[in-house]
């Protein structure tokens, strides 16, 4: 791999890391806004 593919790849993963982390988050406060509601 080049140096450039591992740079693209890292970038991609960090990507997807924050994409998964914000629909955890997102889960977690739309399940607590439905705690409160209910």
């Amino acid at each position: 791999m080049t140096p450039e593919q591992r740079r693209r790849n890292r970038r991609t993963g960090w990507v997807l890391a924050l994409f998964a982390v914000a629909i955890l988050v997102w889960t977690f406060v739309r399940a607590n806004l439905y705690g409160v509601v209910g």
